[in-house]
């Protein structure tokens, strides 16, 4: 039986590479808000986990 071009299953609403980046943005804005002096670094590692991520990616 053939399937249909239209007839696909549907995309789904958020990748799960979107997801583990908004879940690391939520981890780090707790605890940037737990320790404020850390938040720099925090953002750092953040900023550097979304740019790994997207490199692999490509």
């Amino acid at each position: 039986m053939r399937i249909r071009p239209n007839q696909t299953e549907p995309k789904t609403l958020i990748s799960t590479r979107a997801l583990v980046i908004i879940i690391a943005a939520a981890g780090a804005a707790v605890l940037c808000a737990a320790a404020p002096r850390a938040a720099v670094p925090i953002g750092v590692g953040v900023g550097v986990v979304t740019l790994l991520i997207q490199i692999v990616r490509d």
